[in-house]
């Protein structure tokens, strides 16, 4: 399983260069986002996303990265529609609602710098939030953007140590998924998971430690947030039923 990079042309953001530049929507709105199948998440994020998507452990390095799972096969986003909408009433990704800007570190500094990908279709010189002023200066707009960029890189900051202390726990333990949607069979792997019996055998000293870090909280979210592949496999089965359909000419049935 990997997590596609949805950036093509990321440059600093100028005051200058970028003076005019205003940020609206976008007529593919997030179509971005569409051949991807995993998204990168914070743990903060778990009490939400672990309502709607599988949210699992990935290696990174010498790490682990924490995803939400969106599509059960390679390059495909169950939950973006033909217009690049997001399915209705589904928890959106900080990771997806951030883009066209990301927060880049600069090697051998504490210090970020904000960036935009030149390549996104909602960027226009007169239509949408205005980044700068007329005397150049940051937007309310632009100002609120840099909070919640901010905010998001820390949240990954404590879901990188809360992976961490998984790990050194030795908690995290390898999964697949094996399916057959539609006749289709399907073998998603590559992923790790808290493994439960390890969880309980834990002493209490160490299970204080995680209530006390909020990390236990997290750990039972993630386990909840398994049962979602049987959703996913639902919105898998009706995409290919409509497929099938539009091939032989006929109108799609979905049930629910």
């Amino acid at each position: 399983m990997k997590t596609l990079l949805m950036y093509e042309r990321v440059v600093p953001l100028d005051r200058e260069q970028h003076r005019k530049l205003h940020i609206h929507q976008g007529p593919s709105r997030l179509a971005f986002a569409r051949e991807t199948n995993s998204m990168l998440m914070a743990a903060a994020e778990l009490p939400l996303a672990a309502l709607d998507y599988p949210c699992v452990f990935v290696p990174a390095g010498d790490t682990h990265s924490l995803v939400a799972i969106v599509g059960l096969r390679d390059k495909e986003n169950l939950l973006i529609d033909a217009d690049g909408n997001w399915a209705e009433e589904h928890y959106v990704p900080a990771f997806v609602r951030r883009y066209p800007f990301v927060l880049a570190e600069q090697p051998g500094s504490e210090q970020m710098t904000l960036c935009i990908d030149e390549a996104f279709d909602g960027i226009d010189q007169t239509q949408g939030e205005a980044l700068f002023d007329a005397q150049g200066q940051d937007t309310a707009y632009l100002k609120q953007l840099q909070q919640f960029l901010l905010s998001f890189h820390q949240d990954m900051v404590s879901t990188g140590r809360f992976a961490k202390r998984l790990a050194e726990l030795d908690l995290l333990v390898e999964r697949s998924i094996d399916c057959t949607i539609q006749g289709e069979k399907l073998t998603l792997n590559g992923f790790k998971v808290v493994d439960e019996n390890k969880l309980r055998a834990l002493p209490p000293d160490t299970v204080q430690e995680l209530f006390g870090s909020g990390a236990l909280g997290w750990v039972h979210a993630h386990l909840l947030s398994l049962n979602n592949v049987n959703k996913l496999g639902n919105r898998l089965g009706q995409r290919l039923q409509a497929a099938r359909a539009a091939a032989e000419g006929g109108e799609p049935h979905v049930t629910h």
